[in-house]
């Protein structure tokens, strides 16, 4: 065995900060996982906020619907809630959307740049 065959042995398992990063990026994919939830974000980016009604009005969804993704996206980080009296106006965390957009791109560089060969016996 030559000398650069090593390092190829050494990336194949995961370490426990690689899967940690994969759990976090799987949660946001499914968060994400739902054609509502991807134009609620979508609508989100295009303005600043937004309460649940003004999302109700834009999607032909019920309010409990709209209620619901709108809990799916919060608790995977993706929205934050600024609450004025009884509404709570939603808004893209974009610190969190750029956070998962790096480790998606980094998921996807090292699945492109791997050679399956690598790993084997």
């Amino acid at each position: 065995m030559s000398g650069m065959d090593e390092p190829l042995k050494v990336t194949c398992p995961e370490t426990p900060e690689g899967l940690a990063g994969c759990e976090e990026l799987a949660a946001v994919f499914r968060a994400l996982g739902h054609p509502a939830r991807l134009a609620i974000v979508k609508r989100l980016a295009a303005q600043k906020e937004a309460c649940c009604g003004e999302i109700v009005s834009q999607l032909p969804l019920a309010q409990s619907t709209v209620s619901q993704h709108l809990q799916v996206l919060k608790e995977a980080g993706l929205l934050a809630c600024d609450t004025r009296g009884r509404n709570c106006h939603y808004l893209l965390n974009r610190d969190k959307l750029a956070q998962a957009e790096r480790h998606s791109k980094e998921f996807w560089d090292r699945l492109n740049s791997a050679d399956p060969d690598a790993c084997s016996g």
